[in-house]
């Protein structure tokens, strides 16, 4: 309870961060963890950026664990555990020069002050690029109703029965008919419409896998046909990202990353 105050001794929020992402074994996901955190409020930004400079220190037992499963192979082993104390090296000088340089003079906290844009005001909420690019795409394919979990979480409705059978004014599958929220002394189905798993957009109406009268069964199962696809998609990609990263590194360009990186020890520290 103690990290989400004011007042958070530095050091602990940065064992907080090392400890973190030593459990999870990635730095990402510590990393959104905190962002999130920071983004509601819970956590100071100076605590964050402490917590964010442990899980770089975090992080390095990750390459330390993928260095041991060299271990068949004893010159393997000798050369992935020195690229592992070279990534922990540097990123625990890292540290030790950021940590003092930011406890002193916070200049990471002002700089963050300098970036925020002044059109920017408190509770708005920020689109990054590739949202804008994915949204369309997935919003027209399927769109999750997040009002369920915040209702069930209130105790306003006791489980998600209560959002079925899916029902759309006049059997019109659209954002106005199905989606828009119910006044008081309107009846669903007559006045305004139910949705439940699954819901339509303002933008873009309702999903390829909405339907109207749909169960809960039906929404289900969309949702984990969805996820199968996704699935499948990111394999996809990442078989292609391998693929072209080992072309790459083919021939030519072996020859000149071995080049570049074959210089004294006292130049490659520099």
């Amino acid at each position: 309870g103690g990290i989400m105050g004011d007042n958070v001794n530095p050091v602990a929020a940065l064992v907080i961060g090392e400890l973190a992402t030593a459990l999870v074994q990635s730095s990402s996901t510590t990393t959104s963890i905190i962002v999130s955190l920071v983004g509601s409020d819970a956590v100071s930004i100076n605590t964050g950026i402490y917590m964010i400079m442990g899980a770089n220190i975090g992080t390095s037992v990750t390459n330390t664990i993928v260095a041991m499963g060299q271990m068949a192979d004893g010159v393997q082993l000798e050369r992935a555990f020195a690229g592992a104390t070279v990534h922990d090296l540097f990123n625990l000088l890292s540290v030790a020069v950021l940590f003092p340089l930011e406890l002193i003079t916070g200049y990471l906290y002002r700089l963050t002050s300098v970036l925020l844009p002044e059109s920017v005001a408190d509770d708005d909420k920020w689109e990054g690029p590739i949202k804008k690019i994915v949204s369309p795409l997935a919003g027209r394919v399927l769109k999750a109703n997040k009002n369920v979990i915040k209702e069930i979480a209130t105790g306003k409705v006791e489980n998600c029965e209560a959002y079925y059978p899916v029902l759309c004014v006049g059997g019109i599958e659209d954002y106005k008919s199905c989606a828009d929220k119910c006044g008081d002394g309107d009846v669903k189905g007559v006045d305004c419409g139910r949705v439940g798993l699954i819901t339509c957009d303002k933008k873009y109406g309702c999903p390829a896998f909405f339907q109207n009268g749909a169960t809960k069964q039906d929404d289900s199962i969309a949702g984990g046909v969805c996820m199968v696809l996704a699935l499948v998609f990111l394999l996809v990609c990442l078989l292609g990202l391998v693929n072209v990263l080992q072309r790459g590194l083919m021939g030519m360009s072996t020859r000149i990353i071995y080049k570049a990186t074959n210089v004294p020890g006292i130049f490659a520290l520099v």
